[in-house]
């Protein structure tokens, strides 16, 4: 555990634990010094052994270091998650604990594990999403720290607004305009306001327990994203099934309508995942809950404070794949039932663009890694 500073830039300098795991099997003299951020998740070890960081470590000689990010896994600053407790979670902070740590990383490795870092190891910050996007914005902020940065699917655009999600996911399924058609037979019928008709599909989709119209509309998009954001091909000569191709199956029914094929694979989904839908799928689910350990509310903070990413439906003429009623607003709308006051009405994605530069954060030795399906490559280089 590494003696973190609370507050980088405020009154607040006392420490808090930082959670540090270290892999030196395979450092050998002036081998490069891979800094991986957890990110939105915490710190495992399971990432010392096994990935890209590693694989980039085994070859060039080098040592992976895996630091937590604040407010995720152990690593709390503060008692509890209330609104006034989060403050000390933002981007700026969290790239300071970065800088802070190889400040200090020659004597707290020698102490931890009794390896000297030689003067002329190059630090690289690496990551995935959240913690890529700090890589890039690390290797900006302290060039004379981090030689490189490798940042794999890493959103440098911050925008509230992200509609450019669907679109992504759409070039991925062959079924996109079966699911757009059922999209819009379902908006015809929210907009009816016929309560009796709205209840009857609400319990075709297994999702009769959501009061709130647009938290049904909203739920109905987690399958497709979870499918496409996470997608893998099945690896040749295995049984493996093909999960794009299995979700596009339920809407080759044709004696169905694409809005009943689309209740009928949402059931089956929340059936077989056991998914509670008040938890998953309520807006204001949880929001109460103050304890620590609460890796989403961390995110949900920071997307409500500087990132919004919220994923909305694309405007007409674009196609869509969710409900017209999933608006960045609506989703920006329980920010304040979770944190109150503390929070000002919307996240400041243009402080993040003036600071880093959007697309063009004008930074050299950055290579960006983006998968062909990943959805949040269209925020990234």
């Amino acid at each position: 555990y590494f003696d973190q500073i609370i507050d980088h830039f405020g009154t607040n300098q006392t420490t808090f634990k930082q959670r540090i795991f270290i892999n030196a099997n395979h450092y050998t003299s002036n081998g490069p010094i891979y800094l991986f951020n957890s990110g939105e998740t915490p710190a495992s070890p399971s990432y010392l052994t096994a990935g890209e960081p590693y694989t980039l470590t085994k070859a060039t000689g080098g040592m992976i270091i895996l630091i937590e990010h604040r407010y995720y896994g152990d690593s709390y600053p503060v008692s509890d998650m209330s609104g006034p407790n989060m403050k000390y979670l933002t981007v700026e902070n969290s790239l300071e604990d970065i800088a802070n740590f190889i400040r200090s990383a020659n004597s707290f490795v020698k102490e931890s594990i009794g390896i000297d870092i030689s003067p002329k190891s190059k630090w690289v910050a690496t990551g995935g999403s959240y913690a890529a996007t700090l890589a890039v914005w690390a290797r900006k902020k302290y060039p004379d720290l981090i030689h490189a940065a490798y940042a794999s699917s890493a959103p440098i655009l911050i925008e509230s607004d992200f509609y450019q999600y669907d679109q992504v996911v759409a070039r991925a399924l062959p079924c996109a305009q079966s699911i757009s058609d059922a999209v819009s037979m379902l908006d015809t019928i929210l907009d009816s306001g016929d309560r009796a008709l709205i209840n009857r599909w609400k319990n075709s989709f297994g999702l009769q327990n959501l009061e709130d119209d647009a938290d049904f509309a909203g739920a109905l998009t987690d399958q497709m994203s979870t499918t496409v954001q996470y997608y893998m091909p099945p690896l040749k000569g295995s049984n493996t099934p093909d999960t794009i191709t299995n979700l596009c199956s339920w809407f080759e029914n044709t004696a169905n309508t694409p809005l009943q094929n689309m209740a009928d694979m949402t059931a089956a989904y929340i059936r077989e995942s056991k998914i509670n839908p008040l938890s998953a799928y309520s807006s204001n689910s949880g929001a109460p809950n103050t304890a620590l350990h609460q890796d989403g509310r961390a995110w949900f903070y920071q997307t409500c404070t500087q990132f919004g990413f919220w994923q909305s439906a694309p405007r007409p003429p674009l196609r869509r794949l969710r409900s017209k009623y999933v608006t960045a607003e609506w989703q920006n709308k329980p920010c304040r039932t979770f944190f109150g006051n503390s929070i000002a009405d919307e996240p400041n994605t243009k402080g993040l663009n003036d600071q880093f530069g959007g697309l063009f954060p004008n930074v050299t030795r950055v290579v960006f890694v983006n998968g062909l399906h990943d959805p949040w490559s269209a925020l990234s280089v």
